[in-house]
């Protein structure tokens, strides 16, 4: 997947994710406060987000996440260490 790809549809999973959240309110530097989660949504959210996206979380990293576009990089970086 391109970075377009993934942002696609990590944007897609956290809409499906949050109640009464449109696609198109999100961003990649939409931050998780504004969308509404506090932080046991969020790590519910990154608990779905492994199942779905296929990949682990290193948890440390995971605790500095505040944005969709840390998703975003941690699945990119993931996927580029995962082809390499």
């Amino acid at each position: 997947m391109d970075t377009a790809e993934i942002e696609s549809k990590v944007i897609q999973f956290i809409a499906t994710k949050v109640e009464n959240l449109d696609t198109s309110t999100i961003t990649r530097s939409s931050k998780f406060e504004e969308l509404g989660l506090d932080s046991m949504d969020t790590i519910q959210l990154l608990f779905d987000a492994e199942d779905t996206f296929g990949i682990n979380f290193d948890s440390e990293e995971a605790k500095g996440f505040t944005s969709v576009g840390d998703i975003i990089s941690y699945i990119e970086n993931h996927q580029a260490q995962a082809s390499s």
